[in-house]
Order: C-alpha cells, then sequence, then structure tokens
C-alpha cells in the first residue's frame, strides 16, 4: 500500500477507525482555561461534554500546526508512500493552510508527492470523503487520481444538522444574544449546513424530533444520495438521536454503507450537547 491518507481530528472518526482504515488523523487542539486537550486523545467525547456543560466560557480550539503535519508528512514520504491528505475547510480552520505550509517545506520532488485537499466540510461529511479516498487507495488507485476524485465530490458532500440549542452560538459569538433568546422562547432551533466552506443556518423547525425528521425527508428526495457512497449519522453525546435517524433514513442511505459519528471537542464546542445530523454525497444534477 503506497498511498497514506492524511486527515485531521474535525473528522470525528474514532481511534479504533484511524486503525482499521490505516490513515494519520493529525489532532486539533482543545484549550479549557490554560490546559490544553488533544482533540480525540487527551480527552474523551463523554468527558469533553461533561466540562461543557459546566463552562461559563467556551474552550477555545486551535489547528495543528506546520511542524505537527511535517512530522507525519516526513515520516510517511521517507515510507515511500504518496500521501492524500484531506482537512477541515480552510473557512472554519487554519488546518488547511498549516498543512500547505508544511507541504512547502520539502523540496519539489517530494512536494509533488503531497496531494493536499481543502473538503470545505467538517465532521461526518469530511468523514465520509476520508471514507472514500481509503475505498480507492484499497481499490489501486493512485495518490493523484484519488485526489481528483475527490475534489470533484467536494461540491456534491452535503451535511445537515440540528443544534440542540443556540447557548454555544451565542458563546461563541456566532449569534446575537437577541437571537438566541428569540430562538429560546419560542422553542426554535437552527438547521444548519455548510455551505462554501462555512456553516449557515439554512433553516428555522421547532425544537422536535418529528420535525426535523420531516425537513430532512423533503431535502433529501430533492438532493438525493448517491447509493455508491457511503454516509454518515452525527450526534454529540446523544447516540439515541443518531439511531433514529438512521431508523427513519435507511429506506435512502443502507446501514451497511454508513457510519455514525460521535461529534468531538472542536465541533462539539460549537454545536453543544444533543445535536444530531446526516452527512451523504448527493446524486450528480
Amino acid at each position: 500500500m503506497n498511498i497514506a491518507i492524511i486527515t485531521d481530528s474535525t473528522c470525528d472518526l474514532s481511534t479504533s477507525a484511524e486503525a482499521a482504515y490505516q490513515i494519520d488523523i493529525v489532532p486539533l487542539m482543545v484549550t479549557f482555561g490554560e490546559k490544553a486537550y488533544r482533540d480525540g486523545i487527551d480527552l474523551t467525547n463523554s468527558e469533553f461534554y461533561l466540562r461543557l456543560a459546566k463552562a461559563e466560557i467556551l474552550p477555545t480550539t486551535s489547528q495543528p500546526t506546520p511542524a505537527a503535519f511535517q512530522e507525519v508528512f516526513r515520516r510517511r514520504l521517507d515510507e515511500g508512500k504518496d500521501i492524500v491528505g484531506i482537512f477541515i475547510s480552510a473557512g472554519l480552520s487554519g488546518t488547511y493552510q498549516s498543512a500547505m505550509i508544511a507541504r512547502s517545506s520539502f523540496i519539489n520532488e517530494e512536494q509533488s508527492r503531497i496531494h493536499l485537499i481543502d473538503s470545505q466540510q467538517a465532521t461526518g461529511s469530511l468523514g465520509i470523503l476520508v471514507h472514500q479516498a481509503c475505498k480507492m487507495r484499497d481499490q489501486g488507485a493512485g495518490a493523484k487520481e484519488i485526489a481528483d476524485s475527490i475534489n470533484e465530490l467536494v461540491p456534491r458532500t452535503r451535511l445537515y444538522a440540528l443544534f440542540d440549542t443556540l447557548k454555544y452560538l451565542k458563546m461563541g459569538g456566532r449569534l446575537s444574544a437577541a437571537a438566541a433568546a428569540a430562538g429560546g422562547l419560542l422553542n426554535i432551533s437552527p438547521v444548519c449546513s455548510l455551505v462554501n466552506g462555512k456553516l449557515v443556518p439554512i433553516a428555522k423547525i421547532r425544537k422536535r424530533q418529528n420535525v426535523f425528521h420531516q425537513w430532512l425527508r423533503e431535502k433529501l428526495l430533492t438532493d438525493i444520495p448517491d447509493p455508491q457512497y457511503s454516509g454518515a449519522f452525527l450526534h454529540s453525546d446523544a447516540p439515541a438521536l443518531a439511531a433514529a435517524l438512521q431508523e427513519e433514513f435507511k429506506y435512502l442511505l443502507s446501514p451497511d454503507k454508513t457510519l455514525t459519528l460521535s461529534l468531538g471537542a472542536v465541533v462539539g464546542t460549537h454545536t453543544g450537547p444533543n445535536a444530531q445530523g446526516i452527512a451523504y454525497i448527493a446524486k450528480a444534477k
């Protein structure tokens, strides 16, 4: 296997998936007060959400340093592998830029073996692109072929998520206090998506499970998942919500081709607990 697939911890693939898929996951950092944690390594998701519930100030998050990417790139190049790196949207994090800076430190011949992709995605929608890259690698595709294919899939990749609370968007400065108060009074939650690499509220619905399911049914019948690719069901410390979504949409996303992912600390800082969502690759128009 002469291809190394590298991503970052916002893909929310577990450490067991990292081993099973034979990929490298470079962690972002999450800082509570003066103590920094490597996302997905030093702090379990359950521990994170317990801390988040008690926090009066949101933790801060930061991208990996170029040196962190240089180390993993150097190791894989020395093993004779070409590299495909797929990272969180550059519109959400400086992670992709750090990887690009790391790439520029290598000689030209080595740079030509490092293919980096701004996924314009995060969490499950990043995870399914990484999963597809692994499938192509295992089928014998070369690094450039994989990178070109993933870049073509980026505009067709979808993420729809319902936040249980507006509290963390408000604390993070992504929503005004007045808008958060109005949403709370009306028992309304935002449905968010990634549009051109940015997190955007695309609908406001009543905070009930059946209302979100109905909204998704209408969306997925007009923007249909492509069955040849994997999808993902997402949750933030609420696996029952993801299980209910998977049961509801198994007719569109086969259970044997879906991942169930728990949002880690970096993404969870902004969603808070009890968020739920779906990620998939849509059929070409």
